[in-house]
This record gives structure tokens, sequence and C-alpha cells, in this order.
């Protein structure tokens, strides 16, 4: 599977994937590929929005600040502008999920 480079993405900007997305507030929507990122829902203005099931791998920089899992279940607390790590268990490349603060499942 190729793993796209995270990026946020603006208010008005063409969804490119469908899916669950939180937006820099932490308020959850579920947009279509094809709608468009809107404004934020608390305080109505631009914003940047991120896909919540996006994995970041082992070398990528951290975009938003905020706790990360891999697929074995550690957790690290990472700041932006970091680099994800290893896998502190078995220092292995791994993947890694951002923990939302007020998950919706």
């Amino acid at each position: 599977m190729m793993h796209e480079n995270e990026e946020l993405h603006q208010s008005g900007q063409e969804v490119s994937e469908s899916g669950k997305y939180v937006c820099a507030a932490g308020e959850l929507t579920e947009l279509q590929k094809g709608d468009h990122f809107p404004d934020c829902p608390e305080s109505h203005g631009v914003t940047s929005w991120r896909h919540v099931d996006h994995e970041h791998l082992t070398g990528d920089k951290v975009e938003e600040t905020g706790s990360y899992v891999n697929e074995v279940g550690t957790q690290v607390n990472l700041k932006e502008g970091d680099i994800f790590p290893e896998s502190p268990k078995n220092n292995k490349p791994t993947a890694w999920r951002h923990i939302e603060n007020n998950q919706s499942s």
C-alpha cells in the first residue's frame, strides 16, 4: 500500500478521501469525496482538517501535538515538529495513529 504524506487540509479545499475528519478545534465530522472542507463548526472561521484514520510512519514529521499509539498498543506523546519514532518495544519502524481526546466510534 502506498503511503501518502500526511497533510492538513484547509476550509474550502476539495475532499479527496471520504472519512471522518477533525478540525483544529477538535470538532469531528464525516465528509465524502468531492465535498469541500467546511469552516470550523465552533468558530465558523477558516480552519485546518486532518483525516482521523490516517497512519503516520516512523520517520514522518509530526504535524499535530498529541498522543499517538502504534499497532502493538504502545502510546507516546509527541509535539508538532517531532519525528515519529521506531517502536519503543522492539526498535523497529512502526505505524502510529493519533488518539482522539473525545473519541466517538
